[in-house]
Parts: C-alpha cells; structure tokens; sequence
C-alpha cells in the first residue's frame, strides 16, 4: 500500500447508507467516520454521530491505490452484525463509493450501497458517481 495513497484516507469522513428498517422503510443513515492507522489492521475506520445509534468499526487497506477493502462488525451490545466492504477511491481522494455485505434478521447476507465523503456535496458526487456506472 503506498503511503500516498493511505495519506488521502485517513482522517474524518461523512457517510451514509440505507438502513433497511423492516417492511418497505428505507431511511439514509448518517454519520461521521475517521479513519486512522492501525499497525496490525491497516486501516481503521470508526462511526461516530450514527444518526440511529448503530456504530460500528472496521479495518481495511487499499489496493492498486485505487480500491479499499476490508471488513466491519457491529458495536452494539445487543448486535452481532459484521461483513466486509469494498469502495472505489475517487482520484481526488475527496469521495469513496461502493458495498458492504450485511447480514439480515435470518443471516441471509445482502449488499449494501454505501457512501463517503469529506465534505456534504461529496456525498451526493459519490452517489451520482455510482448511478452513472
């Protein structure tokens, strides 16, 4: 992984995903991510401010300095929930788009589109990014 490349990740993020909330509810979780070094994982991300409470951490590292993945669990006492995920570095370094995998209520494991930016408007070009692929 060439230092470059981890120096464009580290730091704070904003995020958002949908929260499938049972029947036909989707809301767009919100919430702030800093990613720091970990000497044994690579990359550590946490969620901070989870608009719903639902924190999580994961570890990562990038790969051909354009792709970032790794796996997360959940942080909540009453939650065994975990996966992996993999996003695309914009070449600015200023946006990631991409999927995590996670487990529903019955352990069937689905994909989940999942955002980062470091400002708000990056947000929405991670999301057009994605819609135009």
């Amino acid at each position: 992984m060439s230092k470059k490349s981890k120096q464009k990740i580290l730091g704070e993020w904003l995020a958002t995903w949908k929260h499938e909330g049972g029947g036909d509810s989707q809301d767009w979780i919100v919430e702030e991510v800093v990613a720091k070094k970990d000497f044994f994982r690579g990359i550590k991300f946490e969620s901070l401010n989870n608009c719903k409470g639902l924190n999580w951490v994961g570890y990562g590292g990038i790969f051909e300095k354009r792709y970032l993945r790794g796996e997360w669990h959940s942080l909540n006492d009453a939650a065994y929930a975990n996966g992996t995920f993999m996003f695309i570095i914009s070449s600015r370094g200023n946006f990631m788009s991409g999927y995590e995998t996670v487990p529903d209520d019955d352990g069937k494991l689905t994909f989940r589109e999942f955002f980062l930016g470091r400002q708000p408007e990056d947000l929405e070009r991670a999301k057009s990014w994605m819609k135009d692929r």
